[in-house]
């Protein structure tokens, strides 16, 4: 493998137009084994004014990426932050500092506006747009699979997903991490692939919850992934039972750890939130008890 040095390189530091999207492709195949549609690049990072992906570039070769999505904080301010993905360095220019010079300068040109950064580190990936450790929160979420073999009567039911604008009244971020709405739901389930979502609903006490679900299959089987929830927070563990108790297998996202037998841990996932500015007592009982869905992360959005 060759190894360069940063000072003999001639790089180019940029936002990706949409025209550059097969050099986005051959970088995501090259660093991820996976390939990328179109739709999706055009879906994910052009489907508003704020959102973008922002690359180094070696002459016309993509060598760098970073994908910054634009997100409200369900906040008294609803503040604009942006949440990190699509991040990735061609495999001969990592640690020579290609990344961490790029998530500098995206930050040095979007901290006028913005003030905090959402980032989800993994094994291969813990870069934190130089922001002080200091100046970060994180939390760490369990995912797990639920496993049942047995027949019940169902108690909940599944429903198009392009019948959330028929409960729009129940919609309610209060909870969450992030603000979101009906337009918020939209945007995210039914204006990309949302033949794969189903909105699963359950009545109790008068009150109502919804699960938004993804289906998935493969050739032995089916399972079900929890996404995002709304409607009544007093029936929502309820509701999970029932949900549970009507489908074989159910992925789900847990704060805590679970010791069950029917309960499969798959993986963590690392939520950290950086601050430009040191932050207060209020901001962390915010991160601690706000919620994060999995429908917040990349992690089951079909490419």
């Amino acid at each position: 493998m060759k190894k360069y040095k940063l000072k003999d390189l001639k790089l180019t530091y940029r936002k990706l137009k949409i025209s550059d999207y097969y050099e986005f492709k051959k970088l995501f195949y090259n660093c991820f084994s996976k390939q990328i549609s179109f739709k999706f690049f055009k879906w994910r990072y052009f489907n508003d004014k704020s959102s973008f992906c922002y690359g180094v570039f070696k002459k016309s070769r993509l060598i760098a990426n970073v994908g910054m999505i634009a997100l409200k904080l369900n906040n008294t301010n609803r503040e604009i932050v942006f949440s990190r993905h699509s991040s990735m360095v061609l495999k001969d220019y990592r640690g020579i500092k290609v990344f961490s010079n790029l998530l500098k300068l995206v930050k040095k040109k979007t901290s006028q506006n913005v003030k905090k950064f959402i980032m989800w580190p993994n094994k291969n990936n813990f870069s934190n747009f130089g922001i002080e450790k200091k100046k970060v929160i994180g939390n760490k979420y369990y995912l797990y699979e639920t496993s049942s073999s047995l027949k019940r009567i169902k108690k909940t039911k599944n429903y198009r997903i392009d019948q959330l604008t028929k409960y729009q009244n129940f919609i309610s971020s209060k909870d969450s991490f992030f603000y979101k709405d009906l337009n918020y739901f939209k945007k995210r389930y039914l204006s990309y692939k949302k033949n794969e979502y189903l909105l699963n609903k359950f009545e109790s006490e008068g009150l109502f919850s919804f699960f938004i679900l993804k289906y998935q299959k493969n050739k032995k089987d089916f399972r079900y992934i929890i996404l995002e929830h709304f409607g009544s927070k007093k029936i929502r563990f309820k509701h999970f039972s029932s949900l549970i108790n009507d489908n074989n297998k159910l992925i789900f996202l847990s704060k805590k750890k679970i010791n069950k037998p029917n309960f499969q841990i798959l993986n963590y996932l690392n939520f950290k939130i950086g601050f430009l500015k040191k932050y207060d007592l209020n901001d962390k009982i915010f991160v601690k008890n706000k919620d994060i869905f999995l429908g917040d992360t990349d992690i089951f959005i079909t490419l």
